[in-house]
């Protein structure tokens, strides 16, 4: 009796030691689901996903078990993630032996807020000559769906008072007003703040870096399989959407950061570029979304267009933004609402954002 009793008190705390690890692991590998799916978001989601819709993907951890994670979004800016971890005996796949743990937590993204408002915005002087048109009227671009035809228009050019606008031909400049004065793009916080972002944060999170002011003839491309290849340095998103555009890269709205002043000579892209420095737009380059410089906007040539809006902030007050050549600037609320959403993280929200299911 003393002997099978014995035995007995060993197995029940042998079992429940094992019973604890097991649960452990089990537990571990539900968060690292959870932690994993934000640490891998590639940002498709965000404009590709239909609100009630859910993906599933899983994960194996080597020695410690498996997990399957379910995000299902629940609105354009908040996702539920729910992360299910598996960790069993040794080797043993009884369901006895097996521990199961559930994690969810509300994600929601962390969109940039940007203060763009005009087509045109400056910190000093600015001129324009030659044939360039600078529109604040709200644009659509050409193919696109979802867009808010009723948005208003806005400036033409946005410029802080006190500041030099030279407008060669009164029609080059089109807007709700042609210029309008604002106090606040003098402040250097409106250039490198964007409400949860910081210029910073932006550019930790860049898809390509330029380091040498002279980036390729960019276009979207495609992997084997079809899937638009993100990791392409030339690849920066496509905006076209009539015939002969790719298709699988109209939702990749990419960070561009140039860590010096820039020039392009022809392309296409999309998304939120950063300009450590001057913006030279030369050839046929066409840009949807956002451009924020560090200076100015300088001279250049060709037929450059730019939907969305640009920013120079003008860190070199001895000289000035130039709008020459025949360069087209057509304000585009809905450009810039999709490259601050197609290229925003997601974070965790701050109130009951985490719980332990079972």
């Amino acid at each position: 009796v003393l002997i099978s009793a014995s035995s007995f008190i060993t197995l029940q705390e042998s079992r429940l030691g094992q019973n604890t690890l097991v649960s452990s692991r089990a537990f571990s590998a539900a968060e690292y689901g959870l932690n994993k799916i934000q640490a891998d978001w590639d940002k498709t989601p965000n404009l590709q996903m239909a609100n009630g819709a859910s993906f599933d993907t899983s994960y194996s951890l080597t020695g410690q078990g498996t997990c399957k994670v379910r995000y299902t979004r629940l609105n354009n800016e908040t996702f539920w993630i729910v992360s299910e971890g598996r960790a069993a005996a040794g080797n043993s796949t009884a369901a006895s032996r097996i521990a199961v743990k559930r994690v969810g937590a509300i994600l929601r993204l962390r969109i940039p807020t940007i203060r763009a408002n005009g087509a045109v915005t400056v910190n000093g002087n600015v001129n324009v000559q030659g044939s360039p048109q600078v529109n604040g009227g709200n644009t659509i671009p050409a193919g696109w769906s979802g867009c808010d035809a009723t948005a208003p228009g806005l400036a033409g050019i946005v410029a802080p008072p006190g500041a030099s606008v030279t407008i060669q031909k009164p029609t080059q400049v089109t807007g709700t007003p042609q210029v309008l004065r604002d106090a606040l793009v003098a402040d250097s916080n409106t250039y490198i703040r964007y409400g949860d972002e910081t210029w910073n944060t932006l550019v930790s999170m860049a898809n390509v870096t330029i380091t040498n002011g002279n980036p390729p003839n960019v276009a979207p491309s495609l992997l084997a399989d079809g899937s638009c290849n993100k990791a392409d340095q030339a690849n920066w998103g496509e905006p076209w959407r009539l015939a002969g555009y790719v298709a699988a890269c109209i939702n990749y709205f990419p960070i561009i950061y140039s860590t010096q002043s820039i020039a392009f000579n022809g392309g296409r892209g999309q998304g939120i570029l950063l300009v450590d420095g001057d913006v030279r737009i030369n050839g046929n380059f066409e840009w949807y979304g956002l451009i924020v410089a560090r200076d100015d906007i300088t001279k250049g040539n060709g037929n450059a267009t730019l939907v969305g809006a640009i920013m120079a902030r003008n860190a070199n007050i001895a000289d000035n933004s130039e709008v020459l050549g025949n360069i087209t600037v057509n304000y585009s609320q809905c450009s810039l609402e999709r490259a601050m959403r197609g290229s925003a993280q997601v974070v965790q929200a701050k109130e009951r954002a985490w719980t332990e299911i079972y």
